[in-house]
């Protein structure tokens, strides 16, 4: 820009300023700067009229915003102070948050990324997106980018529960709070689950019913993050109110269709269970593929309620149950909990769960899925 281009923007800017306020601005910044001054001095350091001088410092003596001492200099006024404390007690919102997630090849992630984008937008904040592939290292390498690039606080979807611990400490050492959404995090300020052990209760439930209480029932396991851990321990601690059902076979997937089709193929490789409890939907539509394979229909039940899953499950496939979670939900409350940490809000508590709804061939047709 030329000196001027760089003149006329200025003239610019200070033409579309109403005088009265840039003038009293002036003045209550002048005071600020040099302390309790007269009319006198006022004038000869702002340039400014004494008789317009007067009528603006008696306007903001009547407003508080100076004062007039006997020996007739103003001086700042306790209104100011007033403001300034209101100001204090505003919640500050954030401006930036870091979103790393497991990956965005799973419908869950960008259902869940989404939400959490909208829910941002509505504060008037930007959201830095990162797909960690199912790679830790990768995410850790996110946590840390996050910290340099000094976000206002950070949503973390984590491949690895304990792993990503180191990176979260040095986000919190920086004053960045960082909330877990989906399965728990180490050393997370704050996480918003589904109840995962709920989930994996409500299935074990309807396998036993299912079996008529005996029978053998293989699992299909996923990675080390808290949410599988839970749906597992509540399978299996549902799972002993039918003691004669029992669990044949224990093979581990990565959450992916590709992921459990090997697994399926693995386990049924040494023998057919009576039923299949898959860690989550696309896990289950890759034991799916197994199962047609060997021309099997075994009864297969997961986690998620996605539309994939829901549509198996209408048009009679061997999936014939899903735990319903909410990504949006999940995402929603992510970031709520973000901006009350930023805020330096307390959180009380610190874990949120979120219930799941089974669905089942009963009420498929009435259920909203998502994704």
């Amino acid at each position: 820009m030329s000196e001027f281009e760089e003149a006329t923007a200025g003239d610019e800017q200070r033409a579309s300023r109403v005088p009265a306020v840039t003038r009293a601005v002036d003045v209550l910044t002048d005071i600020a700067l040099h302390g309790p001054s007269s009319l006198a001095e006022l004038t000869r350091r702002l340039g400014i009229p004494k008789s317009s001088l007067l009528g603006i410092c008696q306007t903001l003596v009547e407003d508080g915003l100076l004062s007039n001492a006997p020996d007739g200099r103003y001086r700042l006024g306790l209104g100011l102070a007033e403001l300034a404390d209101a100001q204090r007690s505003q919640p500050t919102r954030p401006a930036r948050l870091g979103l790393t997630v497991q990956n965005l090849t799973n419908p869950f992630f960008t259902v869940e990324a989404d939400a959490i984008a909208a829910a941002a937008r509505e504060l008037g904040a930007e959201v830095i997106l990162k797909d960690a592939g199912q790679d830790v290292a990768s995410q850790c390498e996110h946590l840390t980018a996050f910290t340099a690039a000094s976000v206002d606080a950070i949503i973390l979807d984590a491949v690895h529960s304990a792993e990503v611990a180191g990176p979260i400490t040095k986000a919190q050492d920086a004053g960045i709070p960082v909330v877990a959404v989906n399965v728990g995090a180490a050393r997370a300020d704050a996480t918003v689950t589904t109840d995962n052990v709920q989930a994996g209760q409500a299935l074990a439930r309807h396998v036993g019913r299912l079996l008529g209480g005996t029978g053998t029932v293989g699992i299909v396991d996923g990675l080390p993050v808290t949410a599988v851990r839970d749906r597992i321990v509540g399978f299996l601690s549902a799972l002993r109110e039918f003691p004669g059902v029992t669990v044949s076979a224990r093979v581990t997937g990565d959450h992916s269709a590709d992921g459990g089709e090997h697994a399926a193929k693995e386990m049924l490789d040494q023998r057919v269970p009576d039923a299949i409890f898959a860690i989550n939907d696309p896990t289950a539509l890759g034991v799916l593929k197994a199962l047609h394979a060997r021309k099997l229909s075994v009864p297969v039940v997961s986690v998620d309620g996605s539309a994939a899953a829901v549509e198996s499950i209408v048009r009679g496939e061997p999936l014939v149950a899903t735990a319903a979670q909410d990504p949006r939900e999940l995402g929603r409350l992510a970031v709520v909990a973000a901006a009350d940490l930023h805020a330096g809000r307390p959180l009380r508590p610190r874990t949120r769960l979120l219930p799941t709804s089974l669905i089942t061939a009963d009420n498929a047709t009435t259920y909203e899925p998502w994704g």
